[in-house]
């Protein structure tokens, strides 16, 4: 199981996403003002109220310090994600304390089911980080049509022989069948880039890896929130698409990638839409972001390199 956005986020407080730089020993974490333990309390909330099924769905994880200013080293062990479905089945996930930056404040990060196949229906989430639970918090997933009104893909414009130098275009591309109007933030606004997977069999090779920040509409910077809400619309580049009406936005694959000697190549491009449908107070508030997964591949022959 993987985060389904970025590394986890360092903290101060609760949901103050900023790395503060300072960092406190385990000897003075260890015991608060008042002379209690020292420990973690487990965080874990929802990214809006329902959920619509077919989306990437996202809620947050993390800790907090809890009786101090900091967490000892000894308490920062992975979490354990508890799932049970309305049927009653249940899945525990583990969640590795991030590796990323100086942690001892705290951490949050997005999660996700990931592989797990995920039906209708209502879900129980309890986090447990070093013995501490989270109450029980239930996610909500329903079918709604407009899911599969709002269409959106990646075409590659060349495949199949190529050489080094062969321009390959890569087209991102959405349309609106919707009755509502939708917004959803420029590729690299919000830290919403497009990731690029690249296979070659024989000789092996595989990374994987962002398209440049500052090759697309929005260079990314660090946003006050990694969540397109409907009060930061009006703050968040984003792309508006009346209905009926369809974007194409042009990429190219040599900036951000150059084939690595001849070999059969499978290339994938990915990214999520955080797509607000209708208005603050319309019929689709609850479920918005709906966050729309988009992703497509094609496979290249490359010759004559050398």
């Amino acid at each position: 199981m993987q985060r389904t956005g970025l590394s986890a986020c360092l903290i101060v407080g609760l949901f103050l996403i900023i790395v503060t730089g300072s960092s406190v020993s385990s000897s003075s974490a260890g015991i608060s003002s008042e002379n209690r333990a020292a420990g973690v309390e487990p965080v874990l909330r929802l990214e809006k109220p329902r959920y619509v099924l077919g989306e990437a769905i996202r809620f947050w994880v993390g800790v907090s310090p809890k009786n101090s200013t900091g967490i000892p080293e000894t308490l920062m062990t992975s979490c354990a994600l508890s799932i049970t479905s309305s049927d009653g089945a249940q899945s525990v996930q583990s969640i590795a304390w991030p590796v990323d930056g100086s942690s001892d404040r705290g951490w949050i990060g997005g999660w996700g089911f990931g592989d797990r196949k995920i039906e209708p229906g209502d879900y129980t989430l309890v986090l447990d980080c070093a013995g501490n639970k989270t109450p029980q918090v239930k996610l909500i997933v329903e079918r709604n049509e407009v899911f599969s009104q709002i269409r959106a893909g990646f075409r590659f414009e060349h495949a199949g022989a190529v050489t080094k130098a062969t321009k390959v275009p890569v087209v991102l591309t959405v349309q609106n069948d919707t009755n509502s109007v939708i917004r959803f933030p420029k590729r690299g606004a919000l830290m919403e880039g497009i990731s690029i997977k690249v296979v070659r069999k024989e000789p092996a090779l595989g990374s994987e890896f962002f398209y440049p920040w500052q090759k697309l509409s929005h260079p990314s910077t660090s946003p006050a929130s990694f969540t397109n809400t409907w009060g930061a619309a009006s703050e968040v580049p984003s792309v508006v698409l009346r209905p009926g009406q369809h974007l194409e936005q042009r990429l190219l694959l040599g900036d951000a990638y150059s084939f690595e000697g001849d070999g059969n190549y499978e290339i994938t491009f990915s990214t999520v839409l955080s797509v607000l449908v209708g208005e603050e107070n319309g019929p689709f508030a609850d479920l918005c972001p709906i966050r729309l997964p988009v992703t497509a591949s094609a496979m290249f022959v490359v010759a004559n390199t050398r």
